[in-house]
């Protein structure tokens, strides 16, 4: 008997590309990405021919990792941010809809403006950038179109990821991270921990939205310094400076789903 299949997008992305092992054992993925990396198939989501022409295929479960999550480019590019970030998963809720089937969908603790902490799922979300307003809109689109959908909320990315687009300690023990911020808190969240929820949550049939993250909300200067000292490397190179405008400074998370074990 064949597996069931499951059309996860992004897939090459630092969490589409963890997904996908926790994946295979249960479901016969189709791995969707923009740049075709990784084995995956290459589709452009801003074209509108390739949106439908995805949703027509056969499938029974959909884990949407797509994103533009740049903050900067989304302010570059505000189009391609409401496209990608909450019009396109608007359409895949209405497919998922149609078929009754299960999506995950995942999202951002930059929904919340760090302000009022600590968070948890019935928290009142007000972003700070516009990054955080498209994920925002895109959150509300899924609920409204597919109730049946899960919205997952996640913070930085962390640990070892077979993508080329690296996870926060990878930049930081590469030495790619030179400067760091002491007074913005998040919840570094180890992807592979991350991914491994998947499967229970695609079978447990959860709807609406949670919250999935490290357990520990640290600066991203303290958490630079611990995760170098744990690998035995120097921090001296490191400089501390305070957050832009428009960071959230305390994004303490205390959602549903979390994990002690963040230095990864």
């Amino acid at each position: 008997m064949s597996a069931d299949r499951v059309l996860v997008t992004g897939a090459s992305g630092r969490l589409g590309a963890s997904v996908l092992p926790f994946l295979s054992a249960e479901w016969e993925p189709i791995p969707v990405s923009r740049s075709g990396d990784m084995g995956t198939e290459a589709i452009d989501l801003l074209l509108g021919e390739n949106r439908d022409s995805l949703l027509n295929r056969d499938f029974s479960a959909v884990v949407n990792t797509a994103a533009l999550s740049s903050v900067a480019e989304c302010s570059r590019r505000p189009a391609r941010a409401l496209l990608l970030n909450a019009l396109w998963p608007a359409e895949l809720a209405s497919s998922c809809r149609e078929r009754n089937i299960p999506m995950v969908h995942f999202s951002t603790d930059l929904v919340y403006s760090g302000g009022n902490p600590p968070y948890h799922e019935g928290s009142a979300a007000v972003p700070l950038s516009f990054y955080g307003w498209s994920k925002l809109l895109g959150d509300l689109m899924v609920e409204r179109r597919y109730p049946g959908a899960l919205i997952v909320r996640t913070s930085v990315l962390c640990g070892e990821t077979s993508s080329k687009h690296r996870t926060f300690s990878q930049d930081v023990l590469c030495g790619r991270v030179r400067t760091v911020w002491v007074d913005s808190w998040r919840n570094h969240t180890p992807v592979d921990w991350l991914a491994g929820l998947l499967p229970g949550l695609l079978e447990d049939g959860l709807t609406g939205t949670v919250i999935a993250s490290g357990e520990n909300s640290r600066t991203r200067s303290a958490y630079a310094e611990a995760i170098l000292s744990v690998h035995g490397l120097p921090s001296e190179h490191l400089v501390q400076e305070y957050a832009p405008p428009g960071v959230p400074r305390m994004l303490d998370l205390r959602g549903r789903f979390s994990t002690p074990d963040d230095i990864v």
